[in-house]
């Protein structure tokens, strides 16, 4: 398994995408922002829901709509990012796909640490940052760290 598929309030809410960007949040690197892509013609919701999770863990987040996977890669690298993630709707199948991206770009599968971002969703227990990340918009450059 390499994403995580669901349809819009049905398997995938708000509230379990808010999760996953929780989990992401804590499962990756604590150095480095987190990039957050929607395709046209993701969930909306989902994508905000998702980059909120993230942001609640204290996490900065780079954000981009209307682009493509690709945008995900290019911005972790260039901005030597902790990974992110790529919202999209594969519409053959009417469902919502959340691609996870570790911090040299690659996809996150089942073998590479899927399943355990999917044990800290089950497991539920996540702490809050006592400071929210901030949103910025994925074409400002990175800030030298």
């Amino acid at each position: 398994m390499n994403d995580i598929r669901g349809r819009a309030d049905d398997s995938l809410t708000a509230e379990y995408a808010w999760n996953i960007g929780k989990a992401l949040a804590d499962w990756l690197p604590s150095d480095g922002e987190v990039i957050i892509v929607a395709s046209p013609n993701a969930n909306g919701t989902i994508a905000h829901a998702l980059r909120e999770g993230v942001q609640l863990q204290g996490r900065d987040v780079a954000r981009a709509d209307q682009a493509d996977r690709q945008a995900v890669i290019a911005g972790i690298i260039e901005r030597h990012a902790a990974g992110g993630a790529f919202v999209s709707h594969d519409d053959a199948g009417g469902l919502e796909v959340i691609e996870l991206f570790n911090a040299q770009g690659g996809t996150v599968t089942t073998d590479s640490g899927l399943s355990e971002v999917n044990q800290l969703i089950e497991a539920g227990n996540f702490m809050p940052a006592t400071e929210k990340g901030t949103l910025v918009p994925l074409a400002e450059q990175a800030t030298e760290r």
